[in-house]
């Protein structure tokens, strides 16, 4: 008790020593801040997680194949990860630094766009109360195409920003490509152009002819920037487009739909929520030192900030009530100004006291929320029979079909084919790394080959659950080609045997040994 006393004392300490009129330390702590939030959240899936989200797994092994498209998405997520991968190995944890390098970056141009609408010390409050949104710590850890959206978004709000109050050419083409790299993470980013182009309307700085010649120049460039995709797009009949077309126009939402998607929401702005109303209720102290001197509603750059925190999440209902089937989660990206937009909410205090309330209870809300996640996933759904993917049982999954393939001395394990999951946590922890034929499908990926299975062989690994009891034409195909066949059950559980799960797998020999 003693410790956390003197540990808390000395947090305190050094909370007062903030110097709120001094820009350079301000920028520093901002800097730390983040790098902090990053590294913490990372230790803790780290040290916590078995294995990580699906998403997470569908990036890793459409990485073996480097394309300007995917299945799903374009390709810069996919890029991203495959570029960590590339230096550290392809690994569960890499998909978790690669997810909160992402955050911190979004950060980090939070915090520089920020600095241009209000002061240094309310520019890292900014940065805290961004931080604290769930979508940015906890959903921090997977690198989603929803996730992957942050820092290309923020780039490009703030590229935006930066062309209509400077404006010049070569600012707007920035703008065009910084508006590519959001579409090529996710065709989501169209409610973005959709917000910030009513935005550009109504502003005045943008009804003069230098500006409409920006907003072209912008167009062209990110018209140039996706050529490639466009390319592959015709080239590959368009997956991307018929993925989305089967995510958005399965059913009419309403407004049932349209709330629950608004309560979600809420639920990840909680921790945001809680600090706000700490700082508007927990003062006991006057203003001596106010920390704004200028409300922020006259701020000549609101407009801006209101339209980029509210406008996507808005727009996303409004459509959610006519044909879109809405998802909580594709709201990921939506709140990357949110956090600036609060400072509206935070009293014109003692600005010290004001600034070092923000970053104390922003880090025990992280610590918190980190820590309580860990003990979660590493701890408490095992023991109270929980399944998540975080607590999934990768390694004796994949060290059982090792085994399994090793005894049947057919050489290595060079590719493993079934459902995404199953299949993709196999091919990242086996020993063997194989590649990963999805579904059996060649046009999933180009890494894999009939004659390269021909060659090589393969592992058909299946969890019927995962796959709703149905097994596919192409599946059933090669499974008509196996030579040997099996199943065998492992449990979703660290410490008790309870969630079995049931593996059937089939082993295809190589047409001539040696040929891999």
């Amino acid at each position: 008790m003693l410790k956390n006393l003197a540990i808390c004392n000395s947090i305190d300490h050094a909370l007062s020593r903030i110097d709120p009129n001094d820009s350079r330390q301000l920028a520093r702590l901002t800097l730390a801040y983040i790098a902090f939030n990053a590294v913490f959240w990372a230790l803790m899936a780290i040290i916590s997680y078995t294995a990580p989200h699906k998403d997470s797994i569908e990036e890793l092994f459409w990485m073996q194949s480097p394309a300007w498209g995917y299945p799903k998405f374009g390709p810069i997520g996919t890029w991203w990860v495959h570029a960590w991968a590339a230096v550290f190995g392809r690994s569960f944890w890499v998909t978790y630094v690669a997810g909160q390098v992402n955050v911190a970056l979004m950060l980090l141009v939070v915090w520089r766009l920020s600095l241009l609408c209000v002061s240094p010390a309310r520019a890292l409050m900014a940065v805290v109360l961004t931080s604290l949104i769930v979508y940015h710590n906890i959903n921090g850890l997977q690198v989603s195409s929803n996730l992957l959206q942050l820092f290309p978004t923020a780039l490009f709000v703030w590229a935006l920003l930066l062309a209509v109050r400077q404006p010049q050419w070569w600012r707007w083409a920035l703008v065009g490509v910084a508006a590519a790299v959001c579409l090529l993470t996710k065709y989501s980013a169209g409610i973005w152009f959709a917000v910030m182009g009513v935005w550009l309307l109504q502003d005045v700085r943008s009804r003069n002819r230098f500006a409409i010649v920006g907003i072209v120049v912008a167009i062209v460039a990110g018209g140039i920037a996706l050529i490639p995709h466009i390319e592959w797009m015709l080239r590959e009949n368009a997956p991307t487009l018929q993925y989305m077309q089967k995510q958005v126009g399965a059913e009419v939402n309403h407004f049932k739909r349209v709330l629950s998607f608004l309560a979600s929401q809420a639920g990840k702005l909680s921790p945001l929520l809680i600090v706000l109303l700490e700082l508007r209720f927990g003062f006991k102290e006057k203003a001596q030192n106010p920390i704004a001197s200028t409300p922020m509603t006259q701020n000549a750059e609101w407009r801006f900030i209101s339209f980029a925190a509210l406008g996507p999440v808005i727009l996303t209902s409004l459509l959610g009530t006519v044909f879109i089937t809405l998802n909580a989660n594709w709201a990921t990206a939506f709140f990357v100004l949110l956090g600036l937009y609060a400072l509206r909410w935070v009293p014109a205090l003692d600005a010290k006291v004001t600034v070092g309330r923000v970053l104390s209870v922003g880090l025990i809300l992280n610590v918190l929320m980190g820590v309580g996640m860990a003990l979660y996933y590493g701890v408490v759904a095992d023991v109270l029979g929980k399944t998540g993917r975080a607590n999934y049982p990768a390694k004796p999954l994949a060290s059982t079909l090792d085994k399994i393939w090793d005894e049947q001395k057919l050489g290595p394990l060079k590719i493993v084919i079934g459902e995404t999951w199953t299949a993709g946590t196999v091919s990242v922890v086996s020993k063997y790394q194989p590649l990963v034929l999805p579904y059996g499908l060649y046009s999933q990926t180009r890494a894999v080959t009939p004659e390269l299975i021909k060659r090589c062989g393969a592992l058909v690994v299946l969890d019927l659950e995962e796959m709703r009891n149905r097994i596919s034409p192409e599946i059933q195909s090669f499974l008509d080609r196996a030579t040997k066949q099996g199943s065998f059950e492992l449990y979703w559980n660290r410490y008790k045997k309870i969630n079995p799960i049931k593996i059937d797998w089939a082993s295809i020999e190589p047409e001539q040994k040696g040929g891999c």
